[in-house]
């Protein structure tokens, strides 16, 4: 096959499958719409083999380095039992399934979360390092969304509740917004370019 050729057929593929879903979300075709969800079944497909690919290169490296005996292998073989176990678990019953996440998988990840609070805390007391009017602005949106999440203080004063709420609903959630269309005027113009073949990710430059 001629580089040309694997060039031409990822950007062939690409091509069909970005208008065929970009018109499907604009235009009411029942056509067009098959055709997305047809897609969409086969994304599933390839995420499922994708995940499943990556339980093999995870157990295959972690397996290497039980056998090698290296400096990391005691993680390893947690590691390695831990997802063997819960593939098994998994695989039982929905009611083991839900036990072993639910009881143990979430507690673990919780006591994780503890853990790197502490870090989370130290990174805290260095951005309220007030030097300029944003770090200032910063610190006291931070302070009054901590007096919303903690209800001692809205005993201490019923009015940091209403403003917090205030700064979760209008600034925070037009920056939020703002950033998700940006984004999203990105990713459009990265697929226009990828159209025209400015940008060439799938066969090279």
């Amino acid at each position: 096959m001629s580089w040309t050729t694997k060039r031409s057929i990822p950007m062939a593929i690409f091509a069909v499958t970005f208008l065929i879903s970009f018109f499907a979300y604009y235009l009411d075709v029942p056509l067009l719409s098959s055709l997305e969800r047809s897609m969409m079944d086969w994304v599933l497909v390839i995420l499922t083999f994708a995940i499943g690919t990556g339980l093999l290169n995870l157990s295959l490296l972690h397996g290497r380095r039980i056998i090698a005996r290296n400096q990391r292998f005691p993680m390893s073989i947690v590691i390695f039992c831990a997802l063997v176990f819960m593939f098994i678990a998994c695989m039982m019953s929905s009611a083991d399934r839900g036990y072993w996440y639910g009881y143990v998988y979430t507690a673990l990840a919780t006591a994780m979360l503890g853990f790197t609070a502490f870090y989370n805390y130290t990174a805290i007391y260095r951005a309220f390092r007030i030097r300029n009017l944003d770090a200032l602005l910063f610190a006291v949106a931070a302070i009054l969304l901590i007096m919303m999440y903690a209800p001692i203080y809205e005993l201490l004063w019923s009015g940091s509740v209403d403003i917090a709420n205030w700064i979760l609903a209008v600034p925070n959630l037009g920056a939020s917004r703002g950033v998700i269309l940006g984004i999203a005027i990105g990713m459009l113009a990265l697929a226009v370019r990828i159209l025209l073949g400015y940008e060439r990710p799938y066969g090279g430059t």
